[in-house]
């Protein structure tokens, strides 16, 4: 199993942009790719200032999250459309395979 781990910091004023662009097309779009386990998306505590975003999620092999994403699978700026690009000052993307899970309740 593999865990991806995104960042990305929205440029200032364009938070609202963010959340529409992620929310209405790039989430939707993912959740039907298959071998995508599963992935939560996280936004700064209430009262913070930052304007960082992350993304984790679980794919079941490396072969399904490469052929999901495509050839710019490790470079996030690449491989976002380029109508949105405008609304991230950076991002940042990092690969780690399991080591361990711990689900409570069972």
């Amino acid at each position: 199993m593999i865990m991806r781990v995104y960042r990305c910091t929205v440029v200032e004023g364009k938070e609202e942009e963010h959340r529409e662009s992620a929310f209405k097309n790039r989430h939707p779009a993912l959740s039907g790719k298959p071998g995508l386990l599963a992935f939560y998306a996280g936004k700064p505590v209430p009262g913070s200032s930052d304007r960082a975003r992350c993304m984790v999620q679980l794919w079941e092999s490396m072969e399904a999250l490469t052929s999901a994403l495509g050839e710019h699978w490790d470079q996030p700026l690449k491989a976002m459309p380029e109508e949105v690009r405008h609304i991230y000052d950076s991002a940042t993307v990092e690969h780690y395979e399991l080591a361990d899970q711990f689900q409570i309740g069972e």
